[in-house]
């Protein structure tokens, strides 16, 4: 949708591409109405004139902004009108013969006494439709209050559910249906033979007709934006690695591939009499070793490694998925398969699996242990490569990873309807911790179930946002690598970039496009593009990064089409389009006009010079923030460096950009005949004069202000805000006790003495599920302790990662007792900024390599002795390079999951040890010390013991093999060496000579 060639028709619109174009670029509309001058023929200096030699430059920004903003670009409202017919007979049928004629029976009510056995259940079902002989069909209806219930969880894994067609219809019952073969069939598996060959073919096609599936030229699909192309394309793709799968394993006797056809009837029957319902391929799974790195896994498995399969291909009737128990039990009762695995690749082909929803997927590592390259990867040749089947790079591909281990299935869902406003990273954040709110450290749900998500939450946000976020097939045609590309680059820690990279939220999440209209408090519901969304719990997570305050005069007006804030994916996008239009319209006479005072400003520059600008047409001015003892210059932000900041203004300036520090925007010039900015005024601090530039794009980077049109709905439902922060208590509820709100645009009604703006979205979200009563932590606090992390591109190829630590303490913090340590080796510069407790908090690289730091989070807020001395060690001159001495062996045991569990532990002993000696006695006596002295010996001998054991439980975890005692030989003096005794036989016979 957002490729380039998905954009080409804008030069066949009739006011684009009917018109001529010239040299000059203006096009036969204007012409007339500009003032040619007597003189030689020359063009009048006029602001008339302007505006009709860009009159077609905006009106391709405008069809991008309507384009790509629109509901209609990615969905299409089709009327459609199902026929039922009944076999009623010749006459005119009435009531009774409809319903005599219905296939299908309603099973009102089905409950069960406390003490019941459960599972007996499906031999009610079994009567339910032996005392309806005739029908078919069975349906459930349930409302959602009453969906988890034990009964009706129990009754609801022989049932699917069936989704709810468009309606105004609001808090509908959720209806649920089976077939009397999900009953009563008996499923087999049976291995492929030649005769099943089109069978499969013929199931892998499934719904998608033959004139849908034959294939399309380059030109029609140059010009369609349907999805489903796609899904054609991958669909041919996938059955011709079937066809050569098939023809392999029938002509190959020692195949890695296996093909089994699922069948539905009576296994004691021959095949023929078995109806197929689908197929499965697969293969031994060899990679288990390599999904540590990117997912959470337990390492205690290895008696499976010989017994892991890999899913290549599964296709099976919607009426058997609730039978995914039973088909994964009879694979591991063909096969000796006994842990399944199916790969899903956002960059490479995909192949279909039908019963993927009711595998388990894995959770990737909130946080990684070591640098993650984003180059693409070269790719090698596999043995299956004359197969056309990819093989994944599980260390830098983008992949979704699910798993059956032949568990019981067990759901995990919310009994309140959430309801959420917008897409960012807190949301992101947020949904990833309640889809995996089953997912532990000791990994006791996923060692005993396969834990199924089912969230009952809902996300409103702008249309084009969540499309751009899950876009796989954009290439930048001006970088070799497009995860270097700016494009593509993203910001926000791994934890929040994984959640659009190895998981598809889209599977659990109903995300509705549209903009938010009102908040009905009385009547719980938001109207959304004339939808009335209904909630039990609403959350605010719309806080937009960047927003540039305008005159109040302009705030009802539409924003200018030449006006660009990026706080999405989708905002990158349409910022590239709109440069792609300018370079070409007008090479060589646009203005670009940048403001902003933080690292991101510096990232768009970096980017607007990679990709076709003149450094000499770009204008950066920068305001000017305040600094001081206030409260808000107490917070500890990753989003700026004052320091690092005077520096890339001397790299800009140097490169032919110019920069004005110091400009406050004041406000822009519209054009009376057009909605796009033709000046942009800005005013000095603190001198006062203005100046103002012509622009043809102008881009904001202006933070701490809320989105008007978000302003306008969130007071009209009365909501208390301050300015433009919304007001909550520490429950982060506002004055309804029904709608919270999350994000950096928040303030505490009481005043507090730590820091929660500039915090931690995944410690956010973890609160956040603790108040709604979804995840209870067990030692809650108020305060935060994670870091936040911050990343992005720089000019000349450098890259930054900033991680910030929270302050604790607000009113007895100072910058001034910060203690800062920096190195600089091989093109990185790094900065360790100690505390007054010797606690990092703030850890800074500025380097060439192009790779994700995220492990640095883990050592951000730990102590500098806990860091192997890192202050003693940097004072004595033995640490070139902070980034490298993070990555020693030492570090890999702070980075360990369990490693705050020692913590506490140790923390027990050592406190015992500081109150002994705060409780010492000045007439102590000589005895006393002895004893105190053998305590702390027995203490630390302990201390030291209790590391060694954690070592020897996790020694096959880590990378870097540990030393531990018990490896070296033990020496016994009195034993005798042949060695030694030969070597003193020689030194005194050289003696007597």
């Amino acid at each position: 949708m957002f490729t380039t060639d998905a954009l080409t028709d804008l030069y066949n619109v009739t006011i684009l591409g009917g018109l001529q174009r010239v040299d000059s670029c203006m096009s036969v509309a204007s012409a007339g109405k500009i003032k040619m001058s007597s003189i030689r023929g020359t063009i009048v200096d006029d602001e008339k004139n302007n505006f009709y030699i860009r009159e077609v430059l905006h009106s391709k920004f405008k069809y991008i902004i309507n384009k790509l903003t629109s509901n209609e670009y990615y969905m299409q409202n089709e009327p459609k009108y199902i026929n039922f017919v009944y076999p009623t007979g010749v006459g005119p049928s009435g009531p009774k013969d409809i319903e005599a004629a219905s296939n299908v029976f309603l099973l009102k009510c089905i409950v069960a006494r406390e003490g019941f056995p459960l599972p007996r259940l499906f031999n009610c079902l079994v009567a339910t439709f032996c005392a309806y002989p005739e029908k078919d069909y069975c349906i459930l209806l349930v409302q959602k209050k009453n969906r988890n219930i034990r009964s009706h969880v129990e009754v609801l894994s022989y049932f699917m559910p069936v989704m709810a067609r468009p309606t105004s219809v609001s808090d509908l019952d959720e209806m649920y249906i089976t077939h009397r073969s999900t009953i009563f069939g008996e499923i087999s598996i049976y291995e492929m033979t030649k005769d099943d060959m089109p069978v499969v073919l013929s199931l892998a096609i499934g719904n998608m007709s033959e004139k849908n599936h034959t294939s399309l030229s380059s030109e029609n699909a140059s010009v369609t934006y349907c999805s489903k192309v796609n899904e054609r394309a991958e669909l041919e793709h996938e059955l011709r690695v079937l066809e050569d799968i098939m023809m392999d394993v029938l002509e190959n006797e020692f195949s890695e591939f296996l093909v089994f056809t699922i069948r539905c009837g009576n296994s004691t029957k021959s095949i023929e009499r078995n109806t197929p319902i689908g197929y499965v391929v697969l293969r031994q799974f060899h990679s288990h070793s390599k999904l540590f790195d990117h997912y959470h896994l337990p390492r205690q498995e290895n008696h499976l490694d010989h017994l892991r399969a890999e899913i290549i291909s599964l296709r099976l009737h919607p009426l058997f998925l609730v039978s995914s128990a039973q088909i994964f039990r009879d694979l591991a009762r063909k096969t000796n398969f006994f842990d399944f695995y199916f790969i899903s690749s956002f960059k490479k082909s995909k192949f279909g699996n039908d019963l993927k929803k009711m595998m388990m997927v894995l959770e990737p590592r909130p946080i990684k242990k070591a640098p993650v390259p984003f180059k693409d990867h070269i790719e090698v040749m596999s043995s299956t490569a004359q197969l056309n089947i990819p093989k994944p790079n599980f260390d830098r591909d983008y992949l979704i990873i699910y798993r059956h281990r032949l568990k019981p299935n067990k759901w995990f869902t919310n009994s309140k309807k959430i309801v959420i406003i917008g897409f960012t990273p807190m949301t992101k954040a947020f949904l990833r911790r309640l889809i995996f709110q089953w997912n532990t450290k000791d990994f006791s749900n996923a060692n005993n179930y396969t834990c199924l998500s089912w969230p009952e939450v809902t996300v409103i946000c702008n249309p084009g946002v969540v499309e751009a976020e899950y876009d796989d097939l954009f290439v930048c045609p001006y970088c070799a690598y497009s995860r270097d590309c700016y494009l593509s680059y993203q910001n926000v820690p791994c934890y929040i970039r994984d959640c659009c990279a190895r998981m598809d939220m889209r599977y659990w999440v109903n995300f509705i496009p549209g903009r938010v209209q009102l908040v009905n408090r009385q009547k719980k519901f938001v109207k959304a593009n004339a939808c009335d969304i209904y909630y039990d719990s609403l959350l605010l997570m719309c806080a937009r990064m960047f927003v540039l305050r305008v005159p109040s005069s302009e705030v009802a007006i539409a924003r200018p089409c030449n006006f660009v804030e990026v706080n999405c994916q989708l905002n990158k996008l349409m910022l590239f389009h709109k440069l792609r239009a300018l370079l070409e319209d007008m090479p060589n006479t646009y203005h670009i006009v940048v403001y902003g005072n933080n690292l991101s400003t510096y990232e768009c520059v970096t980017f607007l010079i990679s990709h076709g600008v003149e450094s000499s047409r770009i204008v950066c001015l920068q305001p000017h923030r305040s600094t001081g003892n206030e409260m808000e210059a107490k917070l500890k932000s990753p989003y700026w460096d004052t320091n690092l900041q005077y520096i890339l203004n001397d790299i800009l300036a140097d490169s032919g950009v110019k920069v004005l520090e110091d400009y406050k925007f004041h406000h822009w010039v519209l054009h009376e005949s057009g909605d796009f900015i033709r000046q942009v005024v800005f005013q000095h601090f603190p001198r006062r004069h203005r100046v103002s530039y012509e622009c043809d794009i102008f881009i904001s980077f202006e933070e701490g202000y809320m989105a008007p049109q978000n302003k306008i709905w969130i007071q009209s439902a009365g909501i208390d805000m301050e300015g433009d922060d919304i007001l909550v208590n520490e429950r982060y509820q506002t004055n309804d006790p029904n709608i919270y709100a999350a994000g950096n645009y928040i303030k505490l009604r009481r005043e507090c003495n730590y820091q929660y703006k500039f915090v931690s979205q995944r410690e956010t979200a973890r609160k956040l599920l603790h108040h709604l009563g979804i995840a209870p932590i067990n030692k809650f606090e108020d305060r935060f302790s994670e870091p936040l992390h911050f990343q992005a591109r720089l000019p000349l190829n450098y890259f930054i990662t900033k991680i910030t630590l929270p302050r604790r303490f607000l009113a007895s913090t100072s910058s001034t007792f910060a203690y800062k340590m920096t190195t600089y080796k091989d093109n990185t510069f790094c900065r360790v900024v100690l505390s007054q407790t010797m606690v990092v908090e703030e850890i800074v690289v500025v380097t060439k390599l192009e790779c994700y730091l995220d492990f640095l989070q883990h050592f951000c807020g730990k102590h500098e002795l806990l860091l192997n001395n890192l202050n003693a060690r940097y004072k004595a001159n033995t640490i070139q390079d902070f980034l490298m001495w993070f990555q020693e062996a030492w570090a890999e045991l702070i980075m360990h999951e369990n490693f705050d569990e020692l913590q506490v532990e140790n923390r027990g002993i050592l406190k015992t040890m500081a109150v002994a000696a705060q409780n010492k006695n000045v007439n102590r006596g000589p005895f006393q010390d002895v004893t105190d002295q053998d305590f702390y010996v027995l203490n630390k001998r302990y201390v030291e013991q209790r590391l060694l054991n954690f070592l020897r439980e996790h020694r096959a975890e880590f990378k870097h093999k540990f030393a531990l005692p018990e490896d070296f030989v033990a020496i016994n003096p009195f034993s005798w060496n042949p060695g030694t005794e030969e070597t003193d036989a020689s030194t005194e016979t050289s003696e007597q000579d």
